[in-house]
């Protein structure tokens, strides 16, 4: 038997839909409303204001990040194992990730973070920086690593692969965007990207 969709699990859908459309300021509780079939004392039975609504949409996000990269980071791994693990983790992430996210959190930037700041910097950012700092740190001193700086390849490593994918969703629907992201896109990128690390960061 399938179970059938709760209230809340509606009201998150829509507001998901909402944000990615419309962002924070312009997102509209009675459109939610509409969206989830629900009245808006509904929705602030659930939620008890549009930001808290907001905030619980993007903390889905961050959940989802610890649980499917930040967890898998293998400790009895050598560094590079564990770059790897965390490159591939993240495409496999981004890959499976719902575009309403990838559009929420583009138009959350652009419109100065400031729930990006509050909640994905300390619960996701930092704690991947510090990560990363302590697996350059071991892999440089065990020779494994060239002396890079580990902050920078961190942002250019995950830059790279959210805004390739960011172009991805909007190229989506254009003849250039069938050629530069076929079916096999991440599968490329991944291989390409680690092939990209091994010759760029890897000591010679």
């Amino acid at each position: 038997m399938i179970n059938a969709i709760t209230t809340e699990e509606k009201i998150k859908k829509a507001a998901l839909k909402e944000f990615a459309l419309y962002g924070f300021e312009g997102g509209r509780i009675d459109r939610i409303a509409r969206k989830a079939g629900v009245n808006k004392a509904m929705i602030y039975y659930h939620f008890k204001s549009k930001e808290s609504l907001y905030e619980f949409i993007l903390s889905t996000m961050y959940n989802m990040i610890v649980q499917r990269v930040m967890n898998k980071i293998p400790k009895d791994k050598d560094p590079h194992e564990q770059l790897e693990t965390i490159i591939s983790e993240f495409i496999g992430f981004i890959k499976d990730l719902d575009q309403d996210f990838v559009k929420m959190m583009l138009r959350e930037i652009s419109s100065g973070g400031k729930y990006f700041k509050k909640l994905m910097v300390p619960k996701v950012i930092l704690p991947m920086l510090n990560i990363v700092q302590d697996i350059f740190a071991a892999g440089i001193k065990r020779g494994m690593f060239g002396n890079v700086i580990p902050q920078i390849t961190f942002l250019q490593i995950m830059g790279s692969i959210v805004f390739s994918n960011a172009v991805r969703i909007t190229l989506a629907d254009t003849d250039i965007g069938k050629v530069l992201f076929p079916g096999d896109f991440f599968d490329k990128f991944r291989e390409n990207l680690l092939t990209i690390l091994k010759t760029g960061i890897l000591a010679q």
